[in-house]
């Protein structure tokens, strides 16, 4: 299944907090997804960064894409997920409803906006495949400017975990980093460094050759 990720390009609105814009966010927020999706097992492409709107329309097309999404942020003073489609069609809603929970659940708005549609919108009515248009939540809220900013990988996993269930596929996690534990065995302290060197020299003619000295404040 081919994804085309559209995030906005619109780098003259400004966030509440942080000095960046929904362009840079988005973008972010896509990059994030696309790991998640192609982990799950989806071809994706995502528009660069600031691409015109148009021109991500004609790439999606061109590819063929079987799924566009759109990913922008809202303003105007509400909190909460929005999600558009051209028409509450089963095609679109297969994707749109499970996207739209996964997303608000994570978001920091509660306002229950739902699924709704909007014709107008060109991503929506100029695409050939199944588009859903996410507004993750409301920028020009400065608490949640901040979440957004600070969490644009659980917004991408969301997006993945809804497109995992409008296409019947197992979400898969993403792998957790593998740690090591060590354990070190120190043999004294010693408050003059002169003592300290003529113990690591007895431990290295013993040897011990990876004892080391570690110098430290209390």
């Amino acid at each position: 299944m081919k994804i085309y990720l559209s995030p906005s390009n619109q780098d003259g609105n400004l966030y509440a907090y942080g000095g960046t814009t929904e362009c840079r966010q988005c973008n972010r927020i896509a990059d994030y997804a696309k790991k998640a999706l192609e982990r799950c097992g989806f071809e994706v492409k995502k528009a660069p960064e600031g691409q015109i709107m148009q021109t991500s329309i004609n790439e999606s097309n061109a590819w063929g894409a079987d799924l566009h999404i759109p990913i922008h942020t809202n303003a105007g003073g509400g909190a909460g997920t929005v999600v558009f489609v051209y028409a509450k069609t089963d095609k679109n809603m297969k994707y749109a409803t499970p996207i739209y929970n996964e997303v608000q659940t994570v978001s920091p708005g509660t306002t229950d906006y739902g699924v709704r549609t909007f014709p107008e919108l060109a991503e929506l009515n100029a695409t050939n495949c199944t588009a859903v248009y996410i507004e993750v939540d409301f920028h020009d809220d400065r608490g949640i400017a901040k979440w957004l900013i600070e969490n644009p990988d659980k917004v991408g996993e969301a997006i993945a975990k809804g497109v995992c269930k409008g296409a019947g596929v197992k979400y898969v996690e993403p792998s957790k980093p593998t740690t090591k534990t060590i354990y070190r065995v120190q043999v004294g302290a010693f408050s003059i460094k002169k003592n300290a060197e003529n113990q690591l020299a007895k431990l290295k003619k013993d040897g011990y050759t990876d004892a080391f000295i570690v110098e430290a404040k209390i």
